[in-house]
């Protein structure tokens, strides 16, 4: 049906062709780029709380900017769309919100666009993905080198807090001490090897630890 719509309308008519053209004023080393994934994906997006299916977006985690580039006879150039205006939208399966409301609420800890890792009905994941950039000087000129991080947020009892170990875990559930550290225990090698799927499979846990005492 959105595709219908699309169609119909025109597709250099839509809401989401608004935004500036976009640029790369950083040359990246080779592989060591600004993107979560360098090169457009198909994806979903809602913007304006309008959905827009199987478009090509690309997202700029340096900046936090999303880039939307048509797909057809026209072949436009790839714009960076207002973010304001973003609500959602899906890479890869992965489905990244834009917390605007509690941006506003929680300014010195929650800015801008966040992958929805998990969402419980008591705790929720929210992964935020982010490059900082280093100047790289070469024979032939100078180059930028993006490293690549990860912070990652909860969601409990309508406030967020920023969680990056055992201790700020505890901290917010001092209930289940004993069950996250078991949890550490037991998860040492995944902590290492894969840390978002080792805090997405600790957060299912403490939500249904606290799902179960909320009954």
């Amino acid at each position: 049906m959105y595709d219908y719509f699309d169609n119909a309308v025109g597709k250099d008519n839509l809401n989401i062709n608004n935004g500036i053209v976009h640029s790369e004023p950083f040359r990246p080393i080779p592989n060591k780029n600004r993107y979560y994934i360098d090169e457009f994906n198909i994806g979903d997006l809602s913007f304006e709380g309008e959905i827009y299916s199987n478009v090509s977006l690309k997202y700029d985690i340096y900046d936090d900017q999303l880039i939307y580039k048509q797909n057809g006879v026209t072949e436009n150039l790839p714009i960076t769309l207002i973010k304001d205006k973003i609500d959602f939208f899906t890479i890869k399966n992965k489905k990244f919100v834009n917390l605007k409301a509690e941006s506003v609420k929680f300014p010195t800890l929650i800015n801008g666009i966040y992958e929805e890792s998990f969402t419980g009905s008591e705790v929720s994941l929210y992964t935020k993905h982010r490059k900082e950039k280093i100047k790289v000087f070469q024979t032939n000129g100078v180059y930028y080198n993006f490293i690549y991080y990860t912070d990652f947020f909860i969601k409990y009892g309508n406030f967020f807090y920023k969680v990056e170990s055992e201790k700020d875990f505890k901290k917010i559930f001092p209930t289940y001490k004993k069950e996250i550290n078991n949890y550490y225990n037991t998860d040492k090698k995944l902590e290492r090897s894969d840390k978002k799927q080792f805090m997405e499979n600790l957060t299912k846990q403490i939500n249904g630890l606290v799902k179960k005492s909320s009954n």
